[in-house]
């Protein structure tokens, strides 16, 4: 029997040598000095057709020995390769060439020890034979599969591949010959029966529970607490556990898998574990005999139907069985094994009870088997858990940088540790993080090419594992260009697929990559997106200059240049979800050398949409001036790029843009534009509380559109000039201009810009407390922008009605409109309005006396200020946020906070701004009896409303505060002049608020003087005043007119402090 054997044996091994290779022989030689050429058997057969024979030849010998099979098997692959590589041949042959050499003396060597001790000859070899396999598989995978197919982008892959590379290969196949060299001599010295002596291993009783040494358990996993118990839970109240723990590379399913078998539970229901590395079994057969091996059975028990036999004894195992099969993608995803798999799991499952089955792949599928499996996806990390991770595993505190490179790598534990292992060896975040940005996956490894110690080899197993073909790494490719994912919206998919190359199939496509967890597709409308580190990875798919990726930009630029209605719901339904797509793709543009004025008309529109979303591409506008565009062009990039500095408060780099502007419309002859820039020169003006150049330049804004008949132009001027009017409490001046813009706006049927026009009257009408008025025309622009479906007009009008409801001391209604406010801006992702109605929210918790909500809801409103750089917004808001200190009496915290925004004004030249933060000053230092010092800010104040912003209601409400100082000093004539020349003011401004607070802060000074007929009149003026607007203040302001009824005699002390007779006293005054 053994002679047939060898016989056969040699057989294959003289057929393998045969046919390996018909390529070595001179040249080979010529090229590479360590091939010796060696004759060859010119057989005829195609090298399709000598892998079957081999199969053949193998016969009944090589049906014993599966880790020689396995051996032969991958040699075969790779000398049939040969003839389908077609990008990349030299080096390819190269490699063929030393992997048949080499592995000739390696078969000689199993010829020699089979010969001498046959089948059993090869049990002291298994490990030695399966990390052959193994490495021949990653040879196979990795540096000739990818050259099956012509593409560009193969040059990245091969980056610098070099002699030194084959020299590698060459030494670590040596190792391997060298390796079975010595097991050949010591066959050849010793006769059969004293090599199977040593050579072979004792049988072992079936009923024997072999202890298998368990991979150590994971020292950290965080995160991932909840996983482990649902599958721990699973294993154990399942009668059959058939369990798969899913997801990505390097999302932790290894030491999920090993952490659950260390749970005592598990242990004590399943004394019998065994974990499986597929990873060094990549075909079935090899995978049955790892499993074979881990159970100890003995060869003679396992015969040609292993799985069966691995069933019998599982039930004759005294105790139940778990089964750990890591990484089985490895063997499941070649399409060969892919049945034979699921075939063996479907019989192996007949273990029933007596078998539990753990089980992680790469990927959202699990095996197609006859039973079901209950599947655990593993997603990435929180940022908290990350920033644990990572601080636990460098030994260092996450600075700025490493949060951001940690927002990159999306929770992916394994790039986490690579990245925290790096930084523990002595690089900086900031260095990695920059690295990141040159070079991606790259940037992250501790040495070697192991999927756990390089990212980027991990993300490679996952783009080029069997399932994955051109197609659908084109289609990644693709996709990678876009940082925001592929809409399944149209036009975005059907653009995305009308310029995939003739015959690309993009829902197959798209299907694979699911199934390989590379692509996900989620949210409502769904897109398909992927991890950064991948993305970053699979840009290397594309070539640049493909037609393909051309027509990809062309897409995005187009529907960009069509859609540039900024406030059109139709336009931003198709353009706000694709900003960060758009952004990329006009990137490449600049870099592809598509015509300039192509390209500056996009981008152009771009930049107005990013400002809408309150995003700042001024830099992008500045890089636009660099191409040879027309001076028209050239004067509308300047006025978007004007328009872009003045909403980041960037004033004086806007009036330089618009002055620029405006010099090239003039000489272009634009009238129009003219028009428009001397419109927003005027807006910026207001900004500057330059009220009489924003006069002149709205004057000649104006003339121009009249003019050009631009009733549009005019609608909007007018309406630009009605908001500078009220800047200077004009507010009749005001209200004649939005009136003759919303008659305009009507005449067009321009129903925004009539939304718009009625939304600024409702606000004029709030500062004449006239809130019945205000109400009607805040439903009335309500109504129309939701018409025209202006989702942020829409949260702008709601958290107005919410104000005027907070003036008529309606908190609930209030409360109820600045909720939906918050759910519109959400609903259009602009974090400005989102931070605006925030502070809202704050100031209705402060009348609440809610300081904590409040300062919860101020903090807020300021990070989200300061994320996107609104440094007006984030000086108010500081501003705020130092009154609500105030309120608390903490008197440290509020000068920080007033100091803060005194500084941010002045660096911004806000003249109202810091006007306001010294009249808050000077308050601060009143409640700190600091007279001296409130003074100076007062006066400062006052200075700055009547010099430079001209506000009567200002200048009154720091004449207020000043009256306040003098009273403290009990300087009454100074006290009295001071709050009369305030209700002058307020007189002036319509402003029945203030008119009302000037009539009480009189009446306090007259009661502390004790003049109680004066103090009483003046409480009643204001008492009535308070009620005739609705406004909350008029309860404190009853309960200090009846202190002075008190005083005059006129109630009793007991009765003060009731309501209801205060009230009912009222209307005797009322009576009266």
């Amino acid at each position: 029997m053994r002679q047939s054997q060898s016989k056969s044996l040699k057989s294959f091994f003289g057929t393998l040598f045969a046919h390996g290779n018909p390529h070595v022989g001179a040249q080979s030689h010529h090229r590479r000095g360590t091939l010796q050429s060696a004759s060859r058997v010119d057989t005829g057969l195609s090298v399709a057709g000598t892998t079957l024979q081999l199969a053949k030849d193998t016969g009944e010998a090589a049906s014993q020995v599966p880790y020689v099979k396995a051996v032969a098997g991958i040699l075969s692959q790779i000398l049939k390769i040969r003839d389908e590589i077609q990008s990349n041949k030299e080096r390819c042959d190269e490699i063929i060439d030393l992997v048949e050499l080499k592995s000739r003396t390696v078969l000689q060597s199993l010829d020699t020890v089979y010969r001498a001790n046959g089948a059993e000859g090869f049990d002291d070899l298994k490990s030695d034979l399966e990390a052959y396999a193994s490495y021949l598989q990653v040879v196979l995978r990795d540096e000739l599969e990818p050259f099956k197919s012509q593409s560009r982008w193969r040059s990245y892959i091969n980056r610098g591949k070099n002699a030194s590379d084959l020299q590698k290969l060459e030494r670590e196949l040596d190792e391997f010959k060298d390796r079975f060299s010595i097991k050949r001599q010591v066959a050849i010295s010793l006769d059969a029966r004293t090599a199977v002596t040593l050579l072979s291993k004792p049988s072992v009783s079936p009923t024997t529970v072999i202890p298998q040494a368990l991979p150590a358990l994971p020292k950290l996993l965080i995160g991932r607490d909840s996983v482990v118990e649902s599958v721990a839970q699973t294993i154990l109240s399942s009668s059959e556990p058939r369990v798969t723990v899913l997801g990505q590379g390097g999302m932790g399913k290894t030491a999920v898998g090993t952490t659950v078998l260390y749970d005592p539970r598990i242990a004590e229901a399943y004394p019998t574990q065994h974990i499986i590395f597929s990873e060094l079994a990549p075909t079935m057969e090899l995978l049955g005999t790892r499993i074979a091996d881990a159970l100890s059975i003995p060869q003679a028990e396992r015969g040609i139907d292993l799985v069966s036999r691995i069933v019998d004894y599982i039930h004759r195992n005294p105790h139940p069985v778990l089964l750990f099969i890591d990484n089985l993608e490895t063997v499941w995803e070649v399409e060969t094994e892919q049945p034979k798999v699921d075939l063996f799991l479907d019989i192996l499952s007949g273990a029933g009870s007596k078998l539990a089955l753990l089980v992680t792949m790469r990927g959202t599928q699990t095996p197609k088997t006859s039973f079901p499996w209950t599947s655990t996806f593993l997603s990435g990390l929180d940022m908290p858990d990350s920033v644990i991770v990572y601080e636990k595993l460098s030994g260092k505190a996450a600075d700025a940088s490493a949060h951001e490179l940690l927002n990159h790598l999306s929770g992916s534990p394994l790039a986490i540790k690579l990245f925290a292992l790096m930084v523990n060896e002595g690089d900086k975040p900031s260095q990695l993080l920059s690295s990141w940005n040159a070079r991606g996956a790259q940037a992250l490894e501790i040495g070697g090419n192991h999927r756990l110690s390089s990212l980027e080899r991990s993300i490679y197993l996952s783009v080029y594992s069997p399932r994955i073909d051109d197609t659908a790494r084109l289609v990644l490719g693709l996709i990678a260009m876009m940082p925001g994912g592929l809409s399944t919206l149209q036009p975005w998919f059907e653009g995305f697929e009308s310029i995939l190359p003739d015959g690309t199939l993009l829902q197959p496509a798209l299907r694979t990559l699911r199934r390989a967890a590379i692509l996900e597709e989620k949210g409502d409308p769904s897109r398909w997106q992927m991890l950064p580190p991948i993305r970053q990875y699979c840009l290397n798919f594309v070539n640049p200059t493909s037609p393909t990726v051309t027509s990809l930009v062309r897409l995005h630029i187009d529907l960009i240049k069509e859609h540039g209605d900024y406030t059109s719901s139709t336009s931003q339904a198709i353009i706000l979800p694709e900003m960060t797509n758009v952004r990329s793709l006009l990137l490449y543009a600049a870099n592809l050398q598509f015509p300039p004025t192509f390209i500056g008309a996009a981008t152009a529109n771009y930049a107005m949409w990013a400002y809408w979303q309150d995003i700042d591409e001024s830099a992008m506008l500045l890089s636009l001036l660099h191409l040879p565009l027309p001076t028209s062009q050239q004067a509308n990039i300047y006025l978007k790029l004007g328009i872009v500095h003045q909403h980041w408060n960037r004033q004086d780099s806007a009036e330089t843009s618009f002055t620029r502007s405006l010099k090239l419309s003039v000489e272009c002859k634009d009238r129009q534009r003219e028009g428009q820039t001397h419109q927003h020169l005027g807006s910026l003006r207001v900004r500057r509380d330059q009220f009489d150049a924003a006069e002149a330049s709205f004057a000649r804004a104006l003339e121009i559109f009249i003019e050009l008949q631009n009733p549009l132009g005019e609608a909007n001027t007018l309406f630009c000039m009605g908001d500078l009017h009220v800047e200077r409490d004009q507010l009749d001046t005001a209200e004649a201009l939005f009136t003759r813009a919303l008659d305009r706006f009507v005449q067009i049927q321009d129903r925004l810009g009539e939304a718009n026009a009625h939304n600024s009257i409702g606000e004029l009408q709030v500062r004449r407390d006239q809130l019945v008025a205000a109400e009607t025309s805040f439903s009335r622009a309500l109504e129309l922008l939701v018409a025209v479906q202006d989702r942020f007009g829409e949260a702008t009008t709601h958290q107005s009605i919410g104000e005027l409801h907070m003036r008529r001391d309606d908190l609930n209604s209030a409360e109820r409109s600045f909720a939906h406010a918050l759910k519109l801006y959400v609903e259009v992702q602009n974090r400005v309005g989102e931070a605006n109605v925030r502070l809202s929210f704050g100031k209705l918790h402060l009348r609440r006396d809610q300081l904590a909500s409040a300062e919860e809801q101020f903090a807020r409103a300021l990070e989200a200020y300061v994320d996107v750089q609104d440094q007006w917004s984030t000086a108010y808001c500081t501003f705020i946020q130092g009154k609500v200190c105030l309120r608390r009496r903490e008197m440290d915290a509020t000068r920080v906070a007033f100091t803060r925004a005194l500084s941010l004004w002045k660096h911004l030249d806000m003249p109202r701004g810091i006007a306001e933060t010294q009249q808050a000053l000077g308050d601060m230092h009143l409640h700190r009896d600091q007279l001296d010092e409130a003074e100076t800010c007062l006066n400062i104040a006052l200075d700055i409303y009547t010099t430079k912003v001209q506000s009567r209601i200002d200048e009154a409400l720091t004449n207020r505060s000043i009256g306040e100082l003098h009273l403290r000093r009990s300087h009454f004539e100074e006290s009295e002049r001071s709050f009369r020349l305030a209700l002058e003011l307020d007189i002036a401004a319509s402003s029945r608020v203030g008119q009302a607070e000037s009539h009480r802060l009189l009446g306090g000074m007259f009661l502390k003087k004790a003049d109680l007929g004066l103090a009483e009149l003046s409480y009643i003026e204001s008492l009535r005043l308070f009620l005739e607007i609705g406004g909350y203040q008029a309860t404190p302001c009853l309960v200090d007119l009846g202190r002075v009824w008190v005083l005059r005699g006129k109630i009793g002390d007991n009765e003060a402090l009731d309501a209801e007779v205060l009230r009912a006293r009222w209307d005797a005054v009322e009576a009266r």
